[in-house]
């Protein structure tokens, strides 16, 4: 196999479990009772329980306008709740609510058995071989990225 073909059939298979993920990802959502926006605003939260409308448009990759309606629906939801930021009053900081708290841990709870259910079907060296390589894989986009953010500065 050539270089050429071999670095193409990586890129199919890459594309292919991207899609793969985000068809988990839409059933997931679904069953939560969540938009994706929504989710992927809330796993944001996975490690902190306040981050800045700023940082949440970094992490997002959204417009501004696109952070302010997801924020609004979670609001609604009281998932969240809005403040001017104690630090730099200029800034607005997103808090959790203890209802968004709950909604978080059972995300990363349901998540974890979505994919025991899935991966369960590798036995226990594969599933460790996959483990190491998707770190790998992870390290080396990674260092990609930083490479090419360097570029484009």
């Amino acid at each position: 196999m050539s270089k050429a073909s071999e670095f193409s059939d990586i890129a199919k298979l890459i594309f292919t479990l991207r899609q793969k993920c985000a068809l988990k990802d839409l059933y997931f959502v679904k069953k939560m009772g969540v938009s994706q926006a929504e989710f992927n605003c809330l796993v944001q939260f996975c490690e902190n329980d306040v981050l800045s409308v700023k940082e949440l448009n970094e992490k997002l990759d959204l417009t501004p306008g696109g952070v302010t309606r997801v924020l609004t629906l979670l609001e609604k939801k009281g998932f969240i709740k809005r403040r001017i930021s104690l630090e730099d009053r200029r800034s607005i900081d997103v808090i959790l609510t203890k209802k968004g708290k709950e909604m978080v841990q059972r995300l990363q709870k349901e998540a974890s058995k979505l994919h025991e259910e899935i991966f369960t079907q590798l036995d226990e060296p594969s599933r460790e071989e996959l483990v190491i390589s998707i770190e790998k894989l992870i390290q080396i986009i990674d260092n990609w990225l930083k490479q090419n953010e360097q570029v484009e500065k």
